[in-house]
């Protein structure tokens, strides 16, 4: 979300698309040496369905080889299933995640559902239906990236709810592939994210400055991107986050919150200090889920002095 985030771009491979996204504010004052990231609304909804473009670049999971079957099986061989994994009309559904000390006021939003199979990730232009909401909200005139910057990514993922659901952020297109890699692999890892929705005019105005209000979509739990504001929490310095680029990412951010240098935590103070692993928790620099990131050259603000643990971001 906030202030401070900070960190630098790269393409994983050839066939892989990957993107990340833009920090939440000013430098980041990593705390000491060892502290380098190791490898590793309504309308907002419909634009998470919009139909890609002939152009639209499409991540497409690696087939699993099938072992060749025994001549003589001497018993039947129990079927490897996922941890908390169940079939649910032909599909693989997770468990819902159970209750947690504070949630968010919506604990199992209404997402859309996912679009084909794996991950599906896709990197297109941002639709116009999509540009309309976002003008006059997440964007403005004299915002340091337009139209033609922006891509939109649109992928599935695995809900809180235990459901395949598909949701989109919008990045620069700089980052727009690392950023299709990264949530491939936490769709792989089956991560859970709570809701994907771009930032626009379902969010409503942001109350200390341009852009749209990201409070709002921080208390929902909204994993989101690019959104033309002030690095949060430090409004009064009219200093545009790295959000405002496209260059900056926020994931499960009521999981991972921000803390802030003058003590204000956002948007809650209940896993500021449980950063053990749990659903939808980017733990530790060593840890897969942010691993999925920092192999893509995005750097994390959990290593920040003042942690944003929800904050992804290129240079």
């Amino acid at each position: 979300m906030t202030s401070g985030r900070s960190s630098a771009a790269l393409v994983a491979s050839a066939s892989a698309v990957t993107v990340l996204l833009t920090s939440c504010g000013g430098t980041p004052e990593v705390a000491g040496a060892s502290a380098t990231a190791s490898p590793t609304s309504s309308a907002a909804a419909s634009a998470s369905t919009t139909t890609a473009p002939s152009s639209a670049t499409r991540v497409t999971p690696t087939p699993t080889a099938t072992a060749a079957a025994p001549t003589k099986p001497a018993a039947p061989a129990a079927t490897p299933t996922h941890t908390g994994a169940a079939a649910v009309g032909g599909t693989q559904a997770l468990a819902p995640v159970p209750r947690a000390g504070a949630e968010p006021a919506v604990r199992f939003p209404r997402n859309p559902p996912a679009e084909g199979r794996g991950a599906n990730a896709v990197v297109t232009q941002v639709p116009d239906a999509l540009w309309s909401r976002m003008t006059g909200y997440s964007w403005t005139p004299g915002c340091p990236v337009g139209h033609s910057g922006l891509r939109q990514v649109s992928v599935n993922f695995w809900g809180f709810d235990g459901k395949r659901s598909r949701g989109a952020v919008v990045v620069n297109r700089a980052i727009a592939q690392q950023t299709a890699a990264a949530f491939t692999r936490l769709y792989d890892l089956r991560f859970r994210i709570r809701q994907m929705r771009p930032m626009d005019s379902g969010w409503g105005q942001h109350p200390k400055g341009p852009g749209a209000d990201d409070y709002a979509s921080m208390d929902a739990d909204n994993t989101s991107a690019f959104n033309c504001r002030y690095v949060g929490g430090e409004e009064e310095k009219e200093v545009y986050s790295r959000h405002a680029y496209g260059m900056a990412l926020d994931v499960n951010p009521f999981e991972n919150p921000y803390l802030a240098p003058d003590g204000s935590v956002y948007p809650d103070d209940h896993w500021a200090r449980r950063r053990g692993p749990a659903p939808g928790v980017f733990s530790s620099a060593s840890s897969a889920p942010v691993r999925a990131f920092t192999s893509q050259g995005l750097g994390w603000g959990g290593l920040w002095t003042n942690p944003d643990y929800q904050h992804f971001d290129a240079r």
